[in-house]
C-alpha cells in the first residue's frame, strides 16, 4: 500500500499575473483572433494525502525526475476552496512557478493497458492521444498531485505529471515597462495617461525596445566629455573609443567646471534600461563614445582636428550625435577641411553605407536665424532635428528651416526633459532628487534642440541595430515616413506632392520608434543616389521693399495710399497674391472680436495686446488677412516678433500710412485692399524624371543686406520651400550660399521649378548674378510625370491612371510610400494581424495594424468556438490601432477578435 503524507494548509498573498498568447490567423487575411489565458491572483489552500519526499516535494516524470513543492505560504482565494482547480507550485532548484492542475498527462511504456491505471482511483480517462499517451482527469488539483506522484513510482509509467501553466511572456511589439526610478518623468519616451490613453507627443520607444535596444551599435557624442563613470554609462563605455581631439588624447571625460552639457545629452541617447535606477536612454544597450571637442562653452578644437573627429573610427562608429552649430546671425559653412572630413564619413563609413550625423536645428527662432543657414545641418547627407513641447508645437527657441528631417522631444515652458548629470556636487543639478539620484537633472537648463538631437541620434542606433545594411539615405527616409505631427494647428503644415506631410517648423514631424523599427526592418536599399544640377547666370534686380498692400475702393484712392509697403509677421506668408477683401477697422484688436470678418481684411492699430493676440483675433474673426499699423515713430517699421504660428498673413505698415488709412476707410467705408508680393523671379524647365529626395538651390547675390531678402523656391507639384525669410543678418548676400530642403521628398522632378527672391525691407538693394538648382533623388521612367515609376505602375494596376497618393487596397499606405517599400499596392501591408502585449499591472494593449479612415470592431468571447460579442469600437489610426484593456474587466480565459474593414472602406459612425 503506498503510504501517504499531507500537505500543510497555506496562503499565497502575493498578487501574479501570467499570460500566454496563441494565434489563430484567420485565411481571409481580414481578421485576426487572439486567445489570451490570463491568470489573476489564483489562491491555493492545499491539505490532504500525497506522495511527498523527505524535503516536502513531490516527484514526477516528464520523462525524467523533476520535483515540485507546493507553495505553503501566501495562498490565493481560489485555493482555499474545497476543491481547488490550481495549485501554485515551484520546480525545486529554480525560481520557476507553475500552476498545477486537475489533469495528469501520463505515457506508459508499450503493452500496458491503459485502462489499469485508473482502477481503483478517482481518475477517469477524458483524452486518448495514442495508445500509450493520455489525460486523466481528478476531481480537483490536489488530487491531481497526489495520483500524479504516485504513478509515477511505477516503472511502467514514463511521464506522469499534473497539467500545468507557467509562467511564458507575450514575445509581442510592446516591451515590458522599465523599473527605472523615474521612467514616468520620461514622456518624450511614453506619453501616456494610465489607462494608456495618449496624452500627446512621445517617441513610442517601448514599441522598439522588443526588436532592440541597440546592441552592435557604436554611438559617438560629439561634446564637452561624458562623466562615463556614472552608473547609466558605466556598461556602455567599457571600450577603447572615446577621444579629446583637442588634446589628442584617449580622455574623453569633462576637464572643466562648465563641461556638463555632454553628460545631460548622453542620458537621453544611451542611459541604461532597466537598471532599477535613474532613466532610460532611448538606446540603452548601446556602445557609448565620448568624443570631446568643447571646453565649456568654447570650441576647444582646430578645424584640422575637427576633420578627424568627423572620420575617427568610421568603420566602428556608426552613428554621432551633433549638438552643436552655428551660434550667430552669419551663414556659416564647415571649412574645407572639416568638410573632407565629413565626406569621408559619408562616403566612406560603415563599409561605404555612410556614418550617422545627426545633428541639433539650433535655438535661435527668437532671434530670426534659419537651420538652411548653418551648413553643418543644411547638409543633405545629415538628419537635422527640431524641438517640440510636450503638446507638439515646435518651441519658442526651435530654429525653424526647410532643412530640419524630424522632431523630437527638447522641453520648454510646459514640461523639462529629464536625463542624466554629472556626479556628485558636479553638473547642472541644484538638488532636486534625494540621494543616489542627485546625479540626474530635470529643469529649464535642459531644453533646446541639444536635448532633442540625442533622442534621434538614439533612435538611429536602434535602426542600425535592426537592420545594419542601411545607408544613411534609408535612415534618412525611414525617419521621415515614421513621423507623424502633434500640432494640427501649425499653419505652416501642409502636404507634399507625395503626400508627406512636413512643415518648416518640425520637418516631417517626430519619429514613432515602433514603425521606424518595423519598416527598418522590411526596408529594402534604395538605389544609388542620383545627384543633377541646372545652372542658370543671371543679372535680374531684386525688388526693393516688394511686400505691399494695394488700397482700392469705389471712389479715387489717395495716391500715397494705393500701394503701401510693409514688413511680414513671421507666420503664414502672401507669397501668392490675396484676393481683394473689404477692409474693416477693428482698432486694437481686443480679444475676441465680435465683428464678423468673413472675407474681408482686418485694419488694427498696435498697443495693449500681443501681435500674435492681435492676428488670432481677427482670424477667429473671419480674416483673411490683417494690416497691423505702428502707433508711434511716424515712418519707422518693425518685425512682430513670436508671430510665427500667426495662422494668416499680416504685414506691418508705418503709423503715418496707418492712420491716413484708417482715416480715409472712416471718409470711404468701400475700401478694398489687397496683399501682394514682388519679386526676382526665375524658372527651371526640368524634364529629367527623379524620385526625389533633398533638393538644393545655390544662390549668388549682390544684396547690401542678406537680412532683407526671402527666398522661396516652389516645386512642379505646388510644394513651396522657404530657405531664408527676412532675419536680422546686417552683413551682404547671399554672396555665394546653397540651401537645401527636405520639402520635396519623394515628389517628381519633371517639370517647372519656380524660384522667388524678394526683398522685404527699405534702402537696401542687389541683384541677383546667378541661381542653380540641385535635385537628389533615384531616376525613375516616368511618362505621366506623377513621381511613379512606369513599369512599377504597370505591374501594380496594368495602366498609369494611379497617382501617388491613391491607396487602392486602402491599408494606409499611398503609392509613393508602397513604391519606396517595394510592396504590393494591391494587398495590404503589413498583414492585418492583432497582438496582445502587457502594458501595466492594470492594462494589456491589444493592437494591430490601421488606417486612419475606417472603424474596427473588437470582439470578445469565452471560448474559441462560442459566438463573440461586440466588445468595442475603435476608431482607425495609421500605422497601427490599440485599445487597452483594464485587467479586472476580463475573464479567466478570453478570445479577442478584431474585423477589419473592407478595402475601400470610409469613415463611418460606429
Amino acid at each position: 500500500m503506498t503510504d501517504h503524507t499531507a500537505l500543510p494548509t497555506h496562503r499565497w498573498h502575493q498578487r501574479n499575473l501570467r499570460a500566454k498568447l496563441d494565434r489563430f490567423p484567420d485565411t481571409s487575411g481580414c481578421r485576426a483572433w487572439h486567445r489570451f489565458f490570463l491568470l489573476l491572483g489564483l489562491a491555493v489552500s492545499t491539505s490532504g494525502p500525497a506522495m511527498a519526499l523527505e524535503d516536502g516535494a513531490l516527484e514526477f516524470r516528464m520523462p525524467h525526475p523533476v520535483r515540485y513543492r507546493i507553495e505553503t505560504s501566501n495562498p490565493t482565494r481560489a485555493a482555499t476552496a474545497p476543491n481547488p482547480r490550481w495549485l501554485p507550485a515551484v520546480q525545486l532548484a529554480s525560481t520557476n512557478q507553475v500552476l498545477l492542475g486537475s489533469r495528469i498527462a501520463v505515457q506508459t511504456v508499450p503493452g500496458v493497458d491503459f485502462e489499469s491505471l485508473v482502477e481503483l482511483s478517482p481518475l477517469s480517462i477524458v483524452r486518448r492521444l495514442s495508445p500509450d499517451w493520455g489525460i486523466l482527469q481528478a476531481p480537483d488539483a490536489r488530487t491531481a498531485v497526489q495520483e500524479a506522484a504516485r504513478l509515477a513510482q511505477f516503472p511502467e509509467v514514463r511521464i506522469s505529471y499534473p497539467v500545468m501553466r507557467r509562467a511564458l511572456g507575450l514575445h509581442g511589439p510592446y516591451a515590458a515597462r522599465p523599473n527605472d526610478t523615474y521612467y514616468s518623468r520620461q514622456w518624450n519616451l511614453e506619453n501616456r495617461a494610465a489607462d494608456g490613453a495618449p496624452l500627446g507627443v512621445d517617441l513610442n520607444t517601448r514599441a522598439a525596445w522588443s526588436y532592440t535596444r541597440g546592441e552592435g551599435v557604436a554611438l559617438a557624442v560629439v561634446d564637452d566629455g561624458i562623466d562615463l563613470a556614472h552608473p547609466e554609462f558605466s556598461s556602455q563605455a567599457q571600450h577603447p573609443l572615446h577621444f579629446n581631439f583637442a588634446a589628442g588624447t584617449s580622455n574623453g571625460l569633462p576637464v572643466g567646471l562648465s563641461d556638463n552639457h555632454g553628460t545631460a545629452v548622453a542620458g537621453l541617447a544611451a542611459a541604461a534600461w532597466n537598471n532599477d535606477r535613474g532613466m532610460a536612454g532611448v538606446a540603452p544597450a548601446v556602445q557609448l563614445a565620448s568624443w570631446k571637442i568643447f571646453l565649456g562653452n568654447t570650441l576647444d578644437a582646430s578645424d584640422e582636428q575637427l576633420m578627424d573627429m568627423f572620420q575617427y573610427r568610421s568603420d566602428v562608429v556608426g552613428v554621432q550625435n551633433h549638438s552643436w552649430g552655428n551660434s550667430g546671425l552669419e551663414q556659416l559653412a564647415p571649412t574645407p577641411l572639416e568638410a573632407l572630413g565629413v565626406s569621408n564619413a559619408i562616403a566612406f563609413g560603415r563599409q561605404g553605407r555612410g556614418v550617422l550625423m545627426i545633428r541639433s536645428g539650433g535655438n535661435g527662432r527668437e532671434q530670426l536665424s534659419d537651420a538652411n543657414d548653418d551648413a553643418y545641418a543644411s547638409d543633405p547627407r545629415v538628419v537635422t532635428v527640431a524641438a517640440v513641447r510636450r503638446d507638439g508645437r515646435a518651441t519658442s527657441y526651435s530654429t525653424p528651416g526647410a532643412c530640419l528631417l524630424v522632431a523630437a522631444p527638447g522641453g520648454g515652458s510646459d514640461a523639462n526633459l529629464f536625463t542624466t548629470d554629472r556626479r556628485g556636487s558636479s553638473g547642472f543639478n541644484t538638488g532636486s532628487y534625494p540621494d543616489d539620484y542627485a546625479d540626474y537633472v530635470s529643469s529649464a537648463i535642459v531644453q533646446g534642440t541639444s536635448f532633442s538631437a540625442p533622442q534621434i541620434s538614439g533612435l538611429a542606433a536602434l535602426l542600425l541595430s535592426v537592420n545594419p545594411n542601411l545607408t544613411y539615405r534609408d535612415v534618412q527616409l525611414i525617419l521621415a515616413l515614421a513621423s507623424r505631427h502633434f500640432d494640427e494647428t501649425d499653419p505652416d503644415l501642409a502636404a507634399n506632392g507625395a503626400g508627406l506631410r512636413v512643415s518648416h517648423n518640425a520637418g516631417f514631424g517626430v519619429p514613432d520608434a515602433g514603425f521606424a523599427l518595423d519598416l527598418a526592418r522590411r526596408w529594402v536599399n534604395r538605389p544609388p543616389l542620383t545627384q543633377l544640377s541646372y545652372p542658370a547666370l543671371l543679372q535680374s534686380p531684386i525688388p526693393d521693399d516688394g511686400l505691399r498692400v494695394s488700397v482700392t475702393g469705389d471712389n479715387p484712392v489717395p495716391q500715397n495710399l494705393a500701394t503701401i509697403p510693409g514688413t511680414p509677421s513671421l507666420g503664414v506668408h502672401a507669397d501668392a497674391p490675396t484676393l481683394v477683401l473689404p477692409l474693416v477697422d477693428i482698432g486694437l484688436a481686443t480679444p475676441p472680436v465680435t465683428v464678423n470678418l468673413s472675407g474681408k481684411a482686418a485694419l488694427i492699430q498696435r498697443g495693449t495686446h500681443l501681435f500674435i493676440d492681435k492676428i488670432n483675433a481677427a482670424a477667429q474673426a473671419g480674416a483673411a488677412f490683417a494690416i497691423i499699423y505702428n502707433n508711434v515713430d511716424a515712418t519707422e517699421r518693425l518685425i512682430m516678433a513670436a508671430t510665427d504660428f500667426a495662422p494668416i498673413p499680416a504685414l506691418f505698415i508705418d503709423q503715418s500710412a496707418g492712420e491716413s488709412l484708417r482715416d480715409q476707410l472712416a471718409l470711404d467705408p468701400s475700401l478694398r485692399a489687397r496683399m501682394t508680393l514682388t519679386s526676382a523671379r526665375h524658372h527651371f524647365t526640368v524634364t529629367d524624371t527623379l524620385v526625389c529626395e533633398h533638393v538644393g538651390l545655390r544662390v549668388r547675390t549682390t544684396h547690401e543686406r542678406r537680412g532683407d531678402l526671402r527666398i522661396t523656391l516652389l516645386s512642379p507639384t505646388g510644394t513651396r520651400s522657404v530657405l531664408q525669410r527676412i532675419n536680422n543678418d546686417n552683413s551682404p548676400g547671399p554672396s555665394d550660399w546653397t540651401y537645401y530642403s527636405v520639402h520635396h521628398f519623394l515628389e517628381p522632378s519633371r517639370g517647372r521649378w519656380q524660384v522667388d527672391l524678394s526683398d522685404e525691407q527699405p534702402l537696401q538693394t542687389g541683384t541677383v548674378t546667378e541661381l542653380e538648382l540641385i535635385l537628389h533623388g533615384v531616376p525613375i521612367t516616368d511618362t505621366d510625370g506623377d513621381g511613379l515609376d512606369d513599369d512599377w505602375e504597370l505591374t501594380q494596376y496594368q495602366s498609369l491612371n494611379h497617382g501617388p497618393l491613391d491607396d487602392s487596397d486602402a491599408d494606409g499606405y499611398s503609392n509613393a510610400f508602397e513604391q519606396v517599400l517595394g510592396t504590393n499596392a494591391a494587398t495590404t501591408e503589413p498583414s492585418f494581424q492583432a497582438d496582445l502585449s502587457r502594458w501595466s499591472d492594470d492594462y494589456l494593449r491589444l493592437s494591430w495594424p490601421g488606417t486612419a479612415n475606417a472603424y474596427y470592431q473588437v470582439l470578445a468571447t469565452p471560448l474559441a468556438a462560442a459566438a463573440p460579442d461586440l466588445m468595442e469600437t475603435v476608431p482607425g489610426r495609421f500605422p497601427v490601432t490599440e485599445l487597452f484593456l483594464p485587467v479586472n474587466n476580463l475573464e479567466s480565459q478570453k478570445f479577442f477578435r478584431v474585423q477589419a474593414p473592407s478595402p475601400g472602406a470610409v469613415r463611418s459612425s460606429p
